[in-house]
């Protein structure tokens, strides 16, 4: 059966990323950061933060806590027998963040 994954990208750089699956409970947001609670440790996991550090970004859209949980029921109903990963990312050519959706068999190793 296939997994979906979720990659989660803190703005802390002594905190590690780290990859969640089926472990999601419940999600907040705001402009600044989608955090997600996790339901083995009850622990609130940045699954994308923002920050005056990257001053060429532009902050969270609102509702972006909302297009994740959008973004995870499309994943879910389409994943039949692919793993996937979803990821917020700046998309640089159309200057603003969105959550992207990857089959996890056409990643190549690479650093986030």
């Amino acid at each position: 059966m296939a997994s979906i994954w979720v990659l989660t990208q803190p703005a802390d750089t002594s905190k590690q990323e780290a990859i969640l699956a089926d472990v999601i409970t419940g999600v907040r947001g705001s402009k600044t950061s989608v955090c997600a609670i996790r339901s083995d440790t009850r622990d609130l996991v940045p699954l994308v933060e923002w920050s005056t550090s990257f001053d060429k970004r532009d902050p969270l859209p609102a509702g972006f806590y909302i297009s994740f949980l959008q973004t995870l029921d499309e994943a879910q109903r389409k994943k039949a027998n692919q793993n996937r990963l979803i990821m917020a990312e700046w998309v640089v050519d159309q200057q603003e963040w969105q959550w992207l959706v990857q089959d996890i068999e056409d990643l190549a190793p690479r650093e986030f």
